[in-house]
Protein backbone atom coordinates (compact mmCIF):
# COMPACT_ATOMS: atom_id res chain seq x y z
CA UNK A 1 0.00 0.00 0.00
CA UNK A 2 1.73 2.89 -0.97
CA UNK A 3 0.91 6.01 0.89
CA UNK A 4 1.17 8.30 -2.05
CA UNK A 5 -1.75 6.62 -3.76
CA UNK A 6 -5.35 8.74 -3.15
CA UNK A 7 -8.50 7.80 -3.60
CA UNK A 8 -11.16 9.95 -4.09
CA UNK A 9 -14.87 8.36 -3.48
CA UNK A 10 -18.42 10.08 -4.56
CA UNK A 11 -21.53 8.80 -2.69
CA UNK A 12 -24.10 9.85 -4.41
CA UNK A 13 -27.73 9.16 -5.02
CA UNK A 14 -27.35 7.43 -7.97
CA UNK A 15 -23.82 6.34 -7.85
CA UNK A 16 -20.61 5.67 -5.68
CA UNK A 17 -17.37 6.18 -7.87
CA UNK A 18 -14.11 5.88 -7.16
CA UNK A 19 -11.09 7.48 -8.36
CA UNK A 20 -7.26 5.78 -7.64
CA UNK A 21 -4.54 8.51 -8.54
CA UNK A 22 -0.54 8.93 -7.16
CA UNK A 23 0.42 12.17 -6.09
CA UNK A 24 1.29 13.56 -9.33
CA UNK A 25 -2.75 13.34 -10.06
CA UNK A 26 -1.96 10.76 -13.19
CA UNK A 27 -5.31 9.04 -12.74
CA UNK A 28 -4.68 4.93 -12.25
CA UNK A 29 -8.05 3.70 -12.44
CA UNK A 30 -11.87 4.75 -11.68
CA UNK A 31 -14.83 2.37 -10.60
CA UNK A 32 -18.70 2.58 -10.03
CA UNK A 33 -21.68 0.77 -8.61
CA UNK A 34 -25.12 1.79 -8.60
CA UNK A 35 -25.57 3.27 -4.89
CA UNK A 36 -27.59 1.46 -1.71
CA UNK A 37 -28.16 2.08 1.65
CA UNK A 38 -27.92 5.76 1.05
CA UNK A 39 -30.54 8.01 0.83
CA UNK A 40 -31.23 12.19 1.00
CA UNK A 41 -27.93 12.03 1.42
CA UNK A 42 -27.93 10.17 4.88
CA UNK A 43 -26.97 6.19 5.40
CA UNK A 44 -30.51 4.08 4.90
CA UNK A 45 -28.70 0.81 5.27
CA UNK A 46 -24.94 0.15 6.61
CA UNK A 47 -24.38 -3.15 5.36
CA UNK A 48 -25.86 -2.36 1.45
CA UNK A 49 -23.97 0.99 1.50
CA UNK A 50 -20.53 -0.47 2.86
CA UNK A 51 -21.23 -3.10 -0.11
CA UNK A 52 -21.59 -0.86 -2.76
CA UNK A 53 -18.38 1.22 -1.29
CA UNK A 54 -16.39 -1.78 -1.49
CA UNK A 55 -17.63 -2.94 -5.21
CA UNK A 56 -16.79 0.75 -6.39
CA UNK A 57 -13.21 0.82 -5.01
CA UNK A 58 -12.46 -2.51 -5.59
CA UNK A 59 -13.06 -2.18 -9.57
CA UNK A 60 -10.84 1.08 -9.49
CA UNK A 61 -8.14 -1.23 -7.62
CA UNK A 62 -8.40 -3.78 -10.14
CA UNK A 63 -7.76 -0.87 -13.08
CA UNK A 64 -5.07 0.49 -11.04
CA UNK A 65 -3.22 -2.43 -9.80
CA UNK A 66 -2.76 -1.10 -6.66
CA UNK A 67 -4.21 -1.41 -3.19
CA UNK A 68 -5.60 1.72 -1.37
CA UNK A 69 -6.32 1.94 2.47
CA UNK A 70 -7.30 5.72 3.17
CA UNK A 71 -9.78 7.32 1.10
CA UNK A 72 -11.29 11.13 0.32
CA UNK A 73 -15.09 11.06 0.69
CA UNK A 74 -17.60 13.58 0.38
CA UNK A 75 -20.95 14.31 2.64
CA UNK A 76 -23.50 16.93 1.57
CA UNK A 77 -27.22 17.18 1.83
CA UNK A 78 -30.19 19.94 3.31
CA UNK A 79 -28.05 19.16 6.80
CA UNK A 80 -25.58 20.92 5.78
CA UNK A 81 -25.04 24.38 7.61
CA UNK A 82 -22.60 27.43 7.19
CA UNK A 83 -21.93 29.39 10.51
CA UNK A 84 -19.98 33.41 10.56
CA UNK A 85 -17.95 33.68 13.39
CA UNK A 86 -15.77 36.63 14.99
CA UNK A 87 -12.58 35.71 16.44
CA UNK A 88 -9.95 37.62 18.15
CA UNK A 89 -6.53 36.96 19.80
CA UNK A 90 -3.71 39.78 21.45
CA UNK A 91 -0.10 39.38 20.40
CA UNK A 92 1.72 41.68 22.01
CA UNK A 93 1.92 44.84 23.84
CA UNK A 94 3.92 45.93 21.57
CA UNK A 95 3.67 45.35 17.37
CA UNK A 96 5.19 42.15 16.80
CA UNK A 97 5.20 39.70 14.00
CA UNK A 98 2.39 37.70 12.96
CA UNK A 99 3.60 33.71 13.56
CA UNK A 100 1.11 30.44 11.94
CA UNK A 101 0.68 29.78 15.53
CA UNK A 102 -0.96 33.20 16.29
CA UNK A 103 -3.48 32.69 13.04
CA UNK A 104 -3.92 29.19 14.68
CA UNK A 105 -5.19 30.60 17.85
CA UNK A 106 -6.71 32.99 15.90
CA UNK A 107 -8.91 30.86 13.80
CA UNK A 108 -9.67 28.36 16.35
CA UNK A 109 -11.33 31.24 19.19
CA UNK A 110 -13.76 31.80 16.08
CA UNK A 111 -14.67 28.05 15.62
CA UNK A 112 -15.75 28.22 19.61
CA UNK A 113 -19.12 29.24 18.79
CA UNK A 114 -22.37 28.30 20.08
CA UNK A 115 -23.36 25.79 17.87
CA UNK A 116 -25.68 22.80 18.81
CA UNK A 117 -23.95 19.33 19.93
CA UNK A 118 -25.58 17.75 17.04
CA UNK A 119 -22.98 19.90 14.61
CA UNK A 120 -19.28 19.66 13.74
CA UNK A 121 -17.64 21.47 11.71
CA UNK A 122 -16.52 19.82 8.14
CA UNK A 123 -14.54 23.18 6.95
CA UNK A 124 -12.91 26.69 8.54
CA UNK A 125 -12.70 29.11 5.59
CA UNK A 126 -10.85 32.48 7.05
CA UNK A 127 -12.70 34.73 5.02
CA UNK A 128 -10.89 38.15 6.00
CA UNK A 129 -8.47 39.22 8.80
CA UNK A 130 -7.65 42.17 10.36
CA UNK A 131 -4.53 44.08 12.34
CA UNK A 132 -5.38 46.27 15.29
CA UNK A 133 -9.32 46.38 14.28
CA UNK A 134 -7.72 48.35 11.23
CA UNK A 135 -5.87 46.80 8.09
CA UNK A 136 -7.70 44.08 6.58
CA UNK A 137 -6.22 41.72 4.68
CA UNK A 138 -6.32 38.16 3.49
CA UNK A 139 -3.01 36.74 4.40
CA UNK A 140 -1.65 38.31 7.96
CA UNK A 141 1.74 35.90 7.70
CA UNK A 142 4.48 37.49 8.81
CA UNK A 143 3.06 41.17 9.13
CA UNK A 144 3.59 43.29 12.39
CA UNK A 145 0.52 43.65 14.75
CA UNK A 146 -0.65 43.59 18.55
CA UNK A 147 -4.34 42.33 17.58
CA UNK A 148 -5.53 39.63 15.30
CA UNK A 149 -9.22 39.28 14.23
CA UNK A 150 -10.28 37.08 11.74
CA UNK A 151 -13.94 36.70 10.21
CA UNK A 152 -14.70 32.76 9.57
CA UNK A 153 -17.27 30.90 7.81
CA UNK A 154 -17.82 27.52 9.58
CA UNK A 155 -19.48 24.90 7.42
CA UNK A 156 -20.86 22.29 9.48
CA UNK A 157 -22.69 18.90 8.91
CA UNK A 158 -25.10 16.84 11.42
CA UNK A 159 -22.34 14.58 13.63
CA UNK A 160 -24.54 11.53 12.88
CA UNK A 161 -24.22 11.67 9.46
CA UNK A 162 -20.14 12.05 9.25
CA UNK A 163 -20.59 9.30 12.10
CA UNK A 164 -22.15 6.69 9.33
CA UNK A 165 -20.53 7.69 6.46
CA UNK A 166 -17.29 6.98 8.08
CA UNK A 167 -18.78 3.53 9.32
CA UNK A 168 -19.53 2.74 6.15
CA UNK A 169 -16.49 3.47 5.13
CA UNK A 170 -14.47 1.46 7.37
CA UNK A 171 -16.67 -1.46 7.16
CA UNK A 172 -15.99 -1.83 3.40
CA UNK A 173 -12.36 -2.19 4.53
CA UNK A 174 -11.25 1.52 4.47
CA UNK A 175 -10.08 4.10 6.39
CA UNK A 176 -11.64 7.93 6.19
CA UNK A 177 -9.19 10.20 5.83
CA UNK A 178 -11.48 13.03 5.68
CA UNK A 179 -14.86 13.98 4.78
CA UNK A 180 -15.45 17.14 2.54
CA UNK A 181 -18.71 18.68 0.98
CA UNK A 182 -18.75 17.50 -2.34
CA UNK A 183 -19.60 21.22 -3.69
CA UNK A 184 -15.71 21.58 -2.71
CA UNK A 185 -14.63 17.98 -4.33
CA UNK A 186 -16.48 19.10 -7.59
CA UNK A 187 -15.27 22.42 -8.16
CA UNK A 188 -11.71 21.30 -7.98
CA UNK A 189 -12.56 19.01 -11.12
CA UNK A 190 -14.88 21.76 -13.03
CA UNK A 191 -12.91 25.33 -12.48
CA UNK A 192 -9.23 25.95 -13.48
CA UNK A 193 -7.18 27.38 -10.89
CA UNK A 194 -7.36 30.98 -11.88
CA UNK A 195 -11.14 30.61 -12.16
CA UNK A 196 -11.45 29.40 -8.33
CA UNK A 197 -8.89 32.89 -7.42
CA UNK A 198 -10.98 35.35 -9.61
CA UNK A 199 -14.06 33.50 -8.48
CA UNK A 200 -16.55 30.79 -9.41
CA UNK A 201 -20.22 29.16 -8.76
CA UNK A 202 -21.05 25.63 -9.05
CA UNK A 203 -24.27 24.27 -9.40
CA UNK A 204 -24.44 20.30 -9.09
CA UNK A 205 -28.33 19.32 -10.14
CA UNK A 206 -28.65 16.11 -8.79
CA UNK A 207 -31.12 12.98 -8.14
CA UNK A 208 -32.47 14.16 -4.88
CA UNK A 209 -30.81 17.52 -4.43
CA UNK A 210 -29.45 20.28 -5.90
CA UNK A 211 -25.84 21.98 -4.43
CA UNK A 212 -24.42 25.23 -5.40
CA UNK A 213 -21.20 26.38 -3.91
CA UNK A 214 -19.12 29.54 -4.21
CA UNK A 215 -15.79 29.72 -4.45
CA UNK A 216 -13.24 32.43 -4.11
CA UNK A 217 -9.37 33.18 -3.75
CA UNK A 218 -9.17 29.59 -4.54
CA UNK A 219 -10.95 28.39 -2.19
CA UNK A 220 -14.93 27.34 -1.00
CA UNK A 221 -16.33 30.75 0.52
CA UNK A 222 -20.35 29.00 1.33
CA UNK A 223 -22.13 26.06 -0.28
CA UNK A 224 -26.52 26.25 -0.09
CA UNK A 225 -28.30 23.16 -0.61
CA UNK A 226 -32.01 22.99 -2.32
CA UNK A 227 -34.14 19.95 -1.96
CA UNK A 228 -34.94 19.77 -5.47
CA UNK A 229 -33.45 17.16 -7.86
CA UNK A 230 -34.50 15.48 -10.77
CA UNK A 231 -37.20 13.04 -9.25
CA UNK A 232 -38.94 16.26 -8.28
CA UNK A 233 -39.37 16.66 -12.06
CA UNK A 234 -40.01 12.91 -12.48
CA UNK A 235 -42.94 13.36 -10.21
CA UNK A 236 -44.17 16.51 -11.92
CA UNK A 237 -44.18 14.67 -14.98
CA UNK A 238 -45.72 11.41 -13.50
CA UNK A 239 -48.66 13.62 -12.03
CA UNK A 240 -49.44 15.40 -15.66
CA UNK A 241 -48.85 12.78 -17.90
CA UNK A 242 -50.66 9.59 -15.77
CA UNK A 243 -48.00 7.39 -15.95
CA UNK A 244 -45.85 5.54 -13.69
CA UNK A 245 -42.80 6.72 -12.20
CA UNK A 246 -40.09 4.62 -14.00
CA UNK A 247 -42.29 5.41 -17.04
CA UNK A 248 -42.16 9.25 -16.39
CA UNK A 249 -38.20 9.11 -15.70
CA UNK A 250 -38.11 7.33 -19.78
CA UNK A 251 -39.80 9.78 -20.94
CA UNK A 252 -38.03 12.93 -19.25
CA UNK A 253 -34.64 11.50 -20.40
CA UNK A 254 -35.58 10.01 -23.98
CA UNK A 255 -38.43 11.85 -25.20
CA UNK A 256 -40.38 8.72 -24.96
CA UNK A 257 -43.55 9.74 -27.14
CA UNK A 258 -41.68 12.31 -28.59
CA UNK A 259 -43.88 15.35 -27.04
CA UNK A 260 -40.71 17.55 -26.12
CA UNK A 261 -42.41 20.61 -26.07
CA UNK A 262 -45.16 19.25 -23.92
CA UNK A 263 -42.97 17.95 -21.28
CA UNK A 264 -40.95 21.03 -21.29
CA UNK A 265 -43.74 22.59 -20.30
CA UNK A 266 -44.37 21.15 -17.25
CA UNK A 267 -40.91 20.55 -16.31
CA UNK A 268 -39.40 24.01 -16.96
CA UNK A 269 -41.66 26.68 -14.76
CA UNK A 270 -40.17 24.73 -11.47
CA UNK A 271 -36.61 24.90 -12.86
CA UNK A 272 -37.19 28.71 -13.10
CA UNK A 273 -38.60 28.95 -9.53
CA UNK A 274 -35.38 26.89 -8.49
CA UNK A 275 -33.18 29.27 -10.42
CA UNK A 276 -34.78 32.55 -8.58
CA UNK A 277 -33.91 30.50 -5.55
CA UNK A 278 -30.46 29.74 -6.02
CA UNK A 279 -29.66 33.79 -7.33
CA UNK A 280 -31.58 34.70 -4.33
CA UNK A 281 -28.84 33.09 -2.24
CA UNK A 282 -25.75 33.93 -4.32
CA UNK A 283 -27.18 37.46 -5.20
CA UNK A 284 -24.83 39.28 -2.68
CA UNK A 285 -21.84 37.49 -3.99
CA UNK A 286 -22.62 38.05 -7.86
CA UNK A 287 -23.06 41.95 -6.71
CA UNK A 288 -19.60 42.04 -4.94
CA UNK A 289 -17.61 40.99 -7.91
CA UNK A 290 -16.09 43.47 -9.94
CA UNK A 291 -16.44 41.26 -12.91
CA UNK A 292 -18.64 38.30 -13.20
CA UNK A 293 -17.62 34.75 -12.03
CA UNK A 294 -17.43 31.40 -13.69
CA UNK A 295 -20.80 29.91 -13.59
CA UNK A 296 -21.18 26.08 -14.19
CA UNK A 297 -23.42 23.67 -14.22
CA UNK A 298 -23.45 20.03 -13.66
CA UNK A 299 -25.47 17.17 -13.08
CA UNK A 300 -28.43 14.45 -14.61
CA UNK A 301 -30.79 17.63 -14.96
CA UNK A 302 -28.39 19.87 -16.30
CA UNK A 303 -28.81 18.09 -19.69
CA UNK A 304 -32.35 18.36 -19.44
CA UNK A 305 -33.35 20.42 -22.60
CA UNK A 306 -33.84 24.11 -21.92
CA UNK A 307 -32.45 23.95 -18.51
CA UNK A 308 -29.43 26.06 -18.82
CA UNK A 309 -31.31 28.69 -20.95
CA UNK A 310 -33.72 29.47 -17.62
CA UNK A 311 -30.49 29.87 -15.64
CA UNK A 312 -29.13 32.43 -17.61
CA UNK A 313 -32.73 34.02 -18.35
CA UNK A 314 -32.67 34.20 -14.45
CA UNK A 315 -29.23 35.13 -14.05
CA UNK A 316 -28.66 37.47 -16.36
CA UNK A 317 -25.52 36.41 -17.40
CA UNK A 318 -23.46 33.18 -19.43
CA UNK A 319 -23.70 29.78 -18.15
CA UNK A 320 -21.71 27.15 -18.61
CA UNK A 321 -21.99 23.36 -18.90
CA UNK A 322 -19.27 21.63 -16.61
CA UNK A 323 -16.67 19.65 -17.66
CA UNK A 324 -14.16 17.57 -16.82
CA UNK A 325 -10.52 19.52 -16.49
CA UNK A 326 -7.34 17.43 -16.76
CA UNK A 327 -9.59 14.55 -16.00
CA UNK A 328 -6.64 11.74 -17.65
CA UNK A 329 -8.88 8.98 -18.70
CA UNK A 330 -11.69 10.54 -17.32
CA UNK A 331 -14.01 12.66 -19.40
CA UNK A 332 -17.52 11.77 -18.00
CA UNK A 333 -18.29 14.41 -15.94
CA UNK A 334 -20.20 12.29 -13.27
CA UNK A 335 -17.25 12.17 -12.17
CA UNK A 336 -16.14 15.43 -11.38
CA UNK A 337 -16.58 14.84 -7.25
CA UNK A 338 -14.64 12.01 -7.21
CA UNK A 339 -11.40 13.97 -9.44
CA UNK A 340 -11.98 16.27 -7.47
CA UNK A 341 -11.60 15.26 -3.73
CA UNK A 342 -8.46 13.05 -5.82
CA UNK A 343 -6.89 16.74 -6.44
CA UNK A 344 -7.91 17.21 -3.29
CA UNK A 345 -6.06 14.29 -1.56
CA UNK A 346 -2.88 14.91 -3.74
CA UNK A 347 -2.41 18.77 -3.00
CA UNK A 348 -2.62 17.30 0.45
CA UNK A 349 0.01 15.60 0.09
CA UNK A 350 2.08 18.12 -2.09
CA UNK A 351 1.54 20.76 0.87
CA UNK A 352 2.69 18.38 3.95
CA UNK A 353 5.81 17.74 2.05
CA UNK A 354 6.89 21.36 1.45
CA UNK A 355 5.60 22.18 5.12
CA UNK A 356 2.97 24.34 4.13
CA UNK A 357 0.45 26.20 6.31
CA UNK A 358 -2.08 24.71 3.79
CA UNK A 359 -3.16 21.70 5.02
CA UNK A 360 -6.63 19.19 5.30
CA UNK A 361 -10.12 21.15 6.22
CA UNK A 362 -10.57 20.71 10.42
CA UNK A 363 -13.66 18.85 11.07
CA UNK A 364 -15.25 15.90 12.72
CA UNK A 365 -12.94 13.36 10.61
CA UNK A 366 -9.77 14.76 11.81
CA UNK A 367 -11.04 14.79 15.63
CA UNK A 368 -13.38 11.78 15.12
CA UNK A 369 -9.47 9.65 14.56
CA UNK A 370 -7.75 11.78 16.83
CA UNK A 371 -5.21 13.40 14.37
CA UNK A 372 -5.39 17.27 14.71
CA UNK A 373 -2.94 18.70 13.24
CA UNK A 374 -3.19 22.40 12.40
CA UNK A 375 -6.67 24.21 12.91
CA UNK A 376 -5.92 27.17 10.59
CA UNK A 377 -6.81 26.00 6.58
CA UNK A 378 -7.01 27.21 3.03
CA UNK A 379 -7.31 24.05 1.87
CA UNK A 380 -7.15 24.51 -1.63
Amino acid sequence: MNRDIICGLDIGASNIRAVIANSGQEILGFGEAPTKGFSKSVVSNLALLSDTIETAVMKAEEMAKVKVRKIITNVSGVHIRTFQSRGSVHISDRPSEITGDDIKRCVESARVIAMSLDRDAVHLIPVRFFIDDKMEINDPLGLFGSKLDVDLNIITSLVTVLQNITKAVNLAGYEADELVVSGAGAGLAIFEDDELANGAVLIDAGKEITDVSIFVDGRILDTFTFPFGGDDLTQILQDNMKVMFDEAEDMKIKDALGAKNEITGFLLPKVEAVAEDIYKKIEPFLKNKKSLPKVSVVGGVAKMDGFIETIERVFKMPINMGTVKAGGKITDVTFACAVGLMKYGARKISAARVDSRVSEPIGFVARFIDRIKVVFSEYF
